[in-house]
């Protein structure tokens, strides 16, 4: 570590002042109570991140600290999650064609079929084990080079990766969160007309284990570029990726389920104020833990739908999705989506569909107020629900003094069949309420009643002891200032899944209270 800390001074130390900034953000977590059904009550956890990173001219560092704290004494609730640890720290050098990075960083190649680190900003995971946070961030240590000539683009890193799962906390216990060797590459060509199309590779090697060899290749264009349409655009891709490639058999594009492989396109149609976007995958074997294919699922923004979104199995998935937008009539506009997947990555066949519309009605060239219903149904097998029906409304009214206010609804009904017993069926019921005042913050207030007896309170023998649970929670959020955000809420939390950015991570459920404060400076 200390030659980590030597480097980063060297670097910042030899850059001109004039050119200097330091920049420093702070996330700070507090949570007073318990999640739903456990003891003891009154249980405080606090979690804290600082990132700082300084940059002068064409060098830049920076480092990441988090550290985590809890009053449970007991070795799941709080030995085993404390910690203090430095969990990133890196050096750059760039300039308009070339960049060097070294320590920890995130990439992608291709659209992540072979290799894809990431991170979420703001987004902490709370592992349900060791009850422990830590920042959501799937990275690599080592180092990274970027380079461009002319028309030709590079791509190269090596490094150890991590996976996003395992907390710092960890190697508090002797172990890490970096495990193996990961090296990958990418080369990408220009061509005239903006046709881009390259190569990419990547080799995995971990104890005794064989290495893993990926590689892919890539083509995208503007088909209307091409084929000079007039006033559309027909954007495409096409990224074939398959396991222990070399260049005499690697690029024969062999699909059956004994050679393991990943192939993703896409379509899009825009013109005017219509959009028309399709999509298909077909992966197998390819649930390889550092890289990340497109799921091709919507992300909903709605409440009851984000939690219940689709979680991709690339170990055997194919399927499609086609969405269309644009304006129904001159107050109304619309999106219709289909997502279908179907696999085999155990013993049983499973299917996931969701068909998917909304409509926003709003006057035209005014924005006093406007109205958002939607209509879904589907089936996800993978978490054994056969069936899905949902619908909901919201009205957004802009109101005098900077206010705003908006109210929704959404209600669910989903029947889950098990392994052995009948299918049951279960009923969510959502009620989200905020009032936003421009400059100052916003107040809302959450309420929400299931039937699901995974959320309802049981006994020592795993049966529900009530018909349904209520859960309500009130959100405060507001800007302190120029450096500082502050969020609190109050209440009791349903836990679940939420997506972000095409990635899923589950949320702890909470009785009690949580701040949240963002200080930027």
């Amino acid at each position: 570590m200390k030659r980590w800390w030597a480097s980063l001074a060297l670097v910042l130390g030899s850059a001109a002042p004039a050119h200097a900034q330091l920049s420093i953000t702070n996330l700070l977590l507090a949570q007073a109570g318990e999640r739903l059904y456990t003891t003891p009550r009154d249980r405080v956890a606090i979690y804290d991140q600082l990132n700082a990173s300084y940059a002068q001219d064409r060098w830049s560092g920076g480092l990441r600290f988090e550290t985590e704290r809890t009053s449970d004494d007991s070795p799941l609730g709080g030995r085993l999650a404390s910690y203090d640890a430095v969990t990133q720290r890196w050096v750059e050098w760039r300039d308009e064609h070339t960049r060097l990075r070294v320590g920890q960083f995130e990439t992608i190649l291709g659209r992540g079929l072979v290799h894809r680190s990431f991170e979420l900003p703001g987004v902490v995971y709370d592992e349900s084990g060791t009850r422990t946070r830590f920042a959501a961030s799937r990275d690599v240590d080592g180092v990274l080079a970027e380079g461009s000539v002319g028309a030709l683009s590079l791509r190269a890193f090596a490094g150890r990766p991590t996976d996003a799962t395992v907390s710092p906390a960890t190697e508090a216990q002797g172990a890490s969160r970096y495990q193996g060797v990961l090296q990958g590459g990418q080369a990408q060509l220009t061509l005239p007309r903006d046709v881009r199309t390259g190569l990419t590779f990547s080799r995995f090697a971990f104890g005794d284990a064989p290495d893993l060899h990926l590689g892919s290749g890539f083509l995208g264009a503007d088909l209307a570029t091409l084929t000079g349409l007039p006033q559309v655009a027909l954007p495409a891709y096409v990224e074939f990726a398959k396991q222990d490639a070399d260049f005499a058999d690697g690029w024969r594009l062999r699909r059956g389920d004994d050679a393991p492989h990943a192939l993703y396109a896409s379509l899009g149609v825009l013109w005017g104020r219509y959009s028309l976007i399709a999509e298909a995958k077909d992966y197998s074997g390819f649930r390889l833990g550092t890289n990340d294919p497109p799921a091709l699922v919507r992300e909903h923004s709605w409440n009851l739908l984000n939690r219940n979104t689709h979680l991709l199995d690339a170990e055997g998935e194919e399927g499609v999705l086609l969405e269309l937008a644009g304006p129904v009539g001159p107050w109304v506009s619309g999106v219709a989506n289909l997502s279908r997947a179907d696999g085999k990555p155990g013993v049983r066949r499973l299917f996931f569909e969701e068909r998917f519309i909304e409509l926003s009605v709003a006057p035209p060239a005014a924005d006093s107020w406007e109205l958002r219903a939607y209509s879904a149904s589907g089936l996800d097998t993978w978490d054994f629900i056969t069936d899905r029906h949902a619908f909901g409304f919201a009205a957004t009214s802009r109101l005098p003094h900077a206010l705003s206010a908006e109210a929704a609804y959404e209600r669910q009904r989903v029947v889950r069949t098990g392994f052995f017993g009948p299918s049951l069926g279960h009923e969510d019921q959502a009620v989200t309420l905020s009032v936003t005042r421009a400059g100052w913050g916003t107040a809302g207030l959450l309420l929400t009643r299931t039937t699901d007896p995974i959320d309802r309170p049981a006994d020592l023998f795993g049966e529900p002891t009530a018909p349904s649970a209520i859960f309500a929670g009130l959100t405060l959020a507001a800007r302190i200032g120029p450096h500082h955000e502050v969020e609190l809420f109050a209440g009791r939390r349903r836990g679940g899944r939420a997506c972000v950015s095409g990635t899923c991570y589950e949320v702890q459920s909470l009785e009690g209270a949580e701040l949240r404060v963002t200080s930027r400076l």
